[in-house]
């Protein structure tokens, strides 16, 4: 019972730590400025998978173990394609990145960890 409530309490505190990192990594961000050509569509592929991908942290609780894992795949296939991007945008799109892989991973390790000790039982 008390496994529980902590590891509810530890996502919660995740969730939230991660909203507020893409709400800031949105604001640091900023449209592009007058000066700066807008980028070709073939370019900003990534974005929307990156978009979809880190998009649905608010739910991690409720994906099944393939889910997690299919997410955790879509996150690291979209790592050499954030690496391209000038530095500015590297370091805030990589570090989004790491923080919805990171939950994916952290929130897949409890689940199986949950369903081992449901196994022992």
């Amino acid at each position: 019972m008390l496994f529980t409530t902590k590891f509810k309490a530890t996502i919660i505190t995740v969730l939230l730590l991660l909203g507020l990192a893409v709400f800031c990594g949105v604001r640091a961000m900023g449209a592009p400025q007058s000066s700066a050509a807008p980028a070709s569509p073939a370019q900003e592929t990534w974005r929307k998978e990156f978009d979809d991908v880190c998009g649905k942290t608010q739910d991690a609780m409720s994906f099944t173990q393939e889910e997690l894992t299919d997410l955790i795949r879509r996150c690291d296939s979209l790592q050499p394609q954030i690496e391209k991007l000038d530095e500015s945008r590297k370091k805030v799109y990589l570090g989004r990145l790491r923080m919805c892989r990171g939950l994916y991973a952290y929130v897949l390790d409890e689940k199986k960890l949950d369903e081992k000790k449901k196994e022992k039982k």
